[in-house]
């Protein structure tokens, strides 16, 4: 299996509209031979056409350099596009592919839901030393439904290649005055499937469209994590942590009897991903450690042996949050919360009014000055440590609360979910200390029974306990900031 990132952008002509000479254009030098190739390309989807509503493209295509079968996912400014060979004509769809989006299609059938044929005309755009920049398609399509009309059109397509977003835009303003503007269909697919592709309302309610966002995104990062991308379960864990934290906050609004079961599950998922994301961090936090230290005073042996340790632990990590993914618990829980969207327990149909919305924010500003009682109340150092921890996750839910009713309550939610979030940051860094603390009493003593010098992992403890002690401060700098916050969003609420 290989990919590649592609940055494209389609254009609207007709059959008369002429390719202009883009040599000088940026840092196009010279224009190449025009190449011509027949493609065909079968394209798979569920019966709802949940991938091409995700932005998800999975097709079979015969012809040109590159045939075989394909996985487009969107990914930042363009796509990752995921090869893997054709195989035997009548082969279902490689299970590597299907299963990076298992999480879309949730184990349904996959059928030929359109078939496109291209006759491509492409022309490489060539800088000074030779290299191909981008290279634009000139593409006549005929696209066919399975038990619907054939359609024909021409489009141009510029990809790039070695080029940048920048050289993008100069081509498109060429083209442009030309009359030749992007295409309001930037995928063939799109184009074919036409009004069957009709996007579904989003949901008025705000709570059920918050949750709705971190269920696509929870979606996204299960893809990430099935293709070993780290940051992914973290990112994973923190659109179950936004949903059971907007469930809670929200509670009067909902259905309990519904809601709350689908709260611990994600509660459970969020645990059993935790693994995998404390080695990331782990080996995050004392590679940052060790950068910023004196190179004299880093033995070593101290590099190698963090990189060995928790390589071996991210790698066994991702696989078990792989095996996790594929397990019936969490397919039926991307059920459930499938259910909850499309059919949410609401207590009231109607949209909560600002007033009702700004009573939570408050409920939930008041729990994070109760956590912080118990802070100043604690008489241990052990104590004292739970209690922070306990502010830190009020401070988060408030800072999801207030994301929750941003649509409603405007500027000042937004100025307390920032807040908020500075709070749990600042908390968060100094529990990262104390994590890395754990972990380097813990690679000193390995690397002691393997009669390596342990002087830099001592050190290395001594600057993250100054580290805690910094950032307590900055905790309650922060948290005077958040109090401030609340009181503009409930003042502004009041004066509406």
């Amino acid at each position: 299996m290989s990919d590649h990132h592609e940055i494209e952008r389609t254009f609207t002509v007709d059959s008369r509209t002429t390719m202009p000479d883009l040599a000088g254009v940026g840092a196009v030098a010279s224009v190449g031979p025009p190449v011509v190739v027949d493609l065909e390309a079968a394209y798979l989807d569920t019966a709802d056409l949940a991938l091409v509503r995700a932005g998800i493209t999975l097709r079979r295509r015969s012809g040109g350099g590159d045939e075989g079968w394909h996985l487009k996912l969107p990914v930042g400014a363009g796509r990752d596009e995921v090869h893997q060979p054709l195989g035997e004509p009548e082969e279902p769809a490689p299970d590597a592919l299907r299963d990076l989006v298992r999480a879309y299609t949730g184990g349904q059938d996959l059928g030929v839901v359109a078939t496109i044929s291209t006759r491509r005309t492409t022309t490489a755009l060539l800088g000074d030393d030779g290299a191909v920049l981008a290279e634009v398609c000139d593409d006549e399509v005929t696209g066919r439904l399975p038990d619907g009309p054939t359609m024909s059109w021409r489009e141009w397509e510029v990809e790039l290649v070695e080029g940048d977003v920048d050289l993008l835009d100069l081509i498109t303003d060429e083209l442009a005055e030309e009359g030749v503007v992007p295409a309001r269909t930037q995928r063939k697919i799109e184009a074919v499937l036409g009004d069957r592709l009709h996007e579904p309302a989003r949901p008025r309610h705000p709570l059920i469209a918050y949750l709705a966002d971190q269920v696509d995104a929870l979606r996204t990062q299960d893809v990430a994590v099935r293709r070993g991308d780290l940051r992914g379960v973290h990112q994973a864990r923190v659109a179950c942590r936004r949903m059971r934290a907007a469930l809670a906050a929200y509670r009067p609004l909902v259905e309990t009897e519904a809601t709350e079961p689908v709260r611990e599950e994600l509660r459970w998922l969020g645990h059993a991903l935790s693994d995998t994301r404390d080695a990331v961090v782990a080996r995050e936090l004392l590679m940052t450690a060790l950068d910023a230290e004196d190179p004299a005073l880093v033995h070593r042996p101290v590099r190698e042996r963090i990189d060995s340790t928790y390589e071996h632990r991210t790698r066994a990590g991702i696989a078990a949050a792989v095996q996790v993914l594929d397990g019936e618990r969490y397919a039926a829980l991307l059920e459930a919360l499938r259910a909850l969207v499309e059919e949410p327990p609401l207590r009231l149909e109607e949209a909560p009014s600002e007033k009702a919305m700004a009573k939570r924010l408050r409920r939930q500003a008041r729990r994070v000055g109760r956590r912080l009682d118990e802070v100043r109340a604690a008489t241990s150092a052990e104590d004292r440590e739970a209690a922070w921890h306990e502010v830190r996750k009020a401070a988060k839910r408030l800072r999801y609360a207030a994301e929750v009713a941003r649509p409603g309550l405007g500027k000042p939610a937004k100025r307390l979910a920032k807040r908020a979030k500075e709070v749990t940051q600042v908390l968060g860094e100094r529990q990262d200390t104390v994590v890395a603390r754990e972990h380097l009493l813990a690679l000193a003593d390995d690397a002691g029974t393997a009669g390596e010098p342990t002087f830099t992992y001592g050190l290395l403890h001594a600057r993250q306990e100054a580290l805690q002690v910094e950032l307590a401060y900055r905790a309650w700098e922060t948290l005077d900031m958040l109090k401030s916050g609340t009181r503009i969003a409930g003042v502004a609420v009041r004066l509406k």
